[in-house]
Formats: structure tokens, C-alpha cells, sequence
């Protein structure tokens, strides 16, 4: 995947922005259930991916979210 340095900054804020959004809102009610955080997990991802899917088209942005999971699920791994 050939991004240009807008592209890829792009791409950053908005995996960062979905981090920390889920984050602070976890964190602002302690007694969140497992569901509730799914929950917002789930939201954040959906916003990442329209973010994406806007500036990338639908195709592309699907992948760089499971790019994106992959990375992750990995780096907890180690």
C-alpha cells in the first residue's frame, strides 16, 4: 500500500484518535461492564474505518483496519 506522507499522517491520527477516544471513555466510568467496552471499541473502530473509507474509499480502508488489528493483536503477543 503506496501512501504519500499526508496520507500516512492521516492514517496515524486517525488509529491514534481511535485509541485514545476508547481510552478516555473507558476510563471516565470505572464500572464499565465487558459488553459497554466492546461497545465502545466497536463504535471507535466503525468511526476509524468511515474516516478511512472517506479519504480511501471502502476497500482500502477495511484493510488498513485489519492491517491495523493484525499489528496490534501481534505486538500483544511479544
Amino acid at each position: 500500500m503506496d501512501l504519500n506522507e499526508d496520507q500516512e499522517k492521516l492514517v496515524y491520527n486517525v488509529m491514534l484518535e481511535r485509541v485514545v477516544n476508547a481510552n478516555a471513555k473507558i476510563k471516565a466510568n470505572k464500572d464499565i461492564s465487558k459488553e459497554e467496552k466492546q461497545a465502545i471499541y466497536k463504535a471507535e473502530f466503525s468511526n476509524a474505518q468511515n474516516k478511512l473509507a472517506a479519504e480511501f474509499g471502502e476497500k482500502q480502508a477495511r484493510k488498513m483496519m485489519l492491517l491495523s488489528n493484525e499489528a496490534r493483536k501481534n505486538a500483544d503477543k511479544q
